[in-house]
């Protein structure tokens, strides 16, 4: 299944994947988008994978719980995970749940990238 809304760039083992939707709310959303993220983490061994969701307004629990099935693909190949341009509303639903100590978060991809490139796995 592809992924019409996820733009991918690649650097290396360092993936920026870029999520052009507003609204991640449905399942078929939902589930094409962590099916294509878990895709880059079985394709890249040691993955470093920043997912930008700077024009996310809205996202699902269920997407939050995908997102945590990604972190676990990057994980089997000794890999991470930074999500980026996170709205300060959402957040606060990764704090609640405790997940922020799961993810790494930032402002911007550019800055992790740098920390990537600067520290690779």
């Amino acid at each position: 299944m592809s992924c019409d809304f996820l733009m991918v760039q690649r650097y290396d083992k360092i993936v920026l994947a870029e999520v052009k939707k507003e609204r991640l709310l449905d399942p078929a959303s939902i589930t094409s988008l962590g099916e294509a993220l878990i895709a880059e983490c079985d394709r890249t061994a040691k993955i470093s994978l920043v997912i930008d969701v700077t024009e996310v307004g809205y996202l699902s629990s269920a997407m939050i719980g995908k997102l945590v099935a990604v972190h676990k693909a990057a994980k089997v190949s000794k890999g991470r995970v930074a999500i980026v341009g996170l709205k300060p509303a959402l957040l606060q639903m990764f704090k609640v749940t405790q997940l922020d100590k799961l993810f790494q978060f930032a402002a911007d991809a550019q800055s992790v990238i740098l920390e990537y490139k600067r520290k690779p796995l």
